[in-house]
């Protein structure tokens, strides 16, 4: 049987990656821009960012080898970007700590683990995508493309 865990790790680290790269990107912004409303989405990119990092906290708990839901975190604008960066980097080492505990125990296909991971990324790109819509829309390129998962496996 094929081994299909290299590519679905690569995954995981890439929405790490653009989790990164986006609260990189937000830290170059005027704190009046963060805040900015749009007409769509969550309306601001603080927002956005938030319950993307705030999604991975939620979710990446049902893909452990015991898996846990934890309740949503209520929106908190007064959070700080670096607070914000600090909770991606805890989750983010969580999120792939729980993937290779799963996979060690061979779980991860097993009670929606892998389906979990999967939504994870697809939710990320969802939310990154109004993320760069927002910076175009400010006029700033954004860092990335979103959902370039080829492309960036290939870096």
């Amino acid at each position: 049987m094929p081994n299909y865990f290299p590519p679905i790790r690569d995954l995981a680290r890439y929405e790490i990656w653009c989790n990164r790269q986006a609260l990189r990107a937000a830290e170059k912004l005027a704190p009046a821009q963060l805040f900015d409303p749009f007409p769509f989405g969550l309306r601001t990119i603080h927002a956005t960012l938030f319950h993307t990092i705030e999604v991975l906290q939620t979710w990446s708990g049902c893909i452990a080898p015991i898996i846990h839901k934890p309740e949503m975190v209520p929106y908190n604008p007064e959070l700080s970007l670096s607070d914000l960066a600090k909770w991606n980097e805890q989750l983010s080492q969580a999120f792939l700590t729980n993937i290779e505990a799963s996979h060690a125990e061979n779980l991860l296909d097993q009670d929606r683990r892998i389906h979990q991971l999967f939504h994870l990324v697809t939710h990320g790109t969802h939310h990154r995508t109004q993320f760069i819509t927002m910076l175009r829309l400010l006029g700033i390129d954004p860092p990335f493309e979103a959902g370039d998962f080829g492309g960036w496996s290939n870096l």
